[in-house]
């Protein structure tokens, strides 16, 4: 099982935790997410475990839900939420124009509506919420029809 903890070792081994501020995250901007989700487990990047895990409908943690689904930044959450919480809908349109960023959320959310297993069974109620603000900002910033797809899948409005 994937614990916090060994998230937590694993993501300060490679990013240093203590470093998720605010000034970091505008120096690294939107490269913030791909030093996130290339990140290893094993033989896998943490964004290739993600859906592997969402495809098998069976979660390790759900903590690579802040940076493989984004969401607008939100006040008083926390700091790792913060540090990948987009500032606004500019950096969401930035984040979709990035071609690296454009195919893996696209490729996240094609997943999202290929699965058979019940969203509730799979996802805590937190991880469905994010995913639906994550599902709504896109859909409300790119023409991409995937989003709309999900949020009509799972009767997300």
């Amino acid at each position: 099982m994937f614990t916090f903890s060994v998230f937590l070792a694993l993501y300060s081994a490679r990013f240093n935790y203590n470093n998720m501020t605010e000034g970091n995250k505008n120096k690294e901007g939107l490269g913030r997410f791909l030093t996130a989700q290339d990140g290893k487990r094993g033989e896998y990047t943490l964004y290739e475990l993600a859906l592997k895990e969402i495809q098998e409908g069976k979660l390790g943690f759900e903590c690579w839900i802040r940076y493989v689904y984004p969401q607008l930044k939100r006040k008083g959450t926390s700091q790792l939420t913060d540090f990948y919480g987009l500032d606004g809908r500019e950096e969401a349109k930035a984040y979709f124009r990035h071609p690296i960023l454009r195919e893996r959320l696209i490729k996240a959310a094609q997943v999202l509506l290929e699965i058979d297993k019940p969203i509730f069974e799979i996802f805590s109620n937190l991880g469905m919420m994010k995913l639906r603000t994550c599902m709504l900002l896109f859909a409300s910033v790119s023409e991409d029809p995937v989003f709309k797809q999900v949020l009509r899948k799972y009767g997300w409005k």
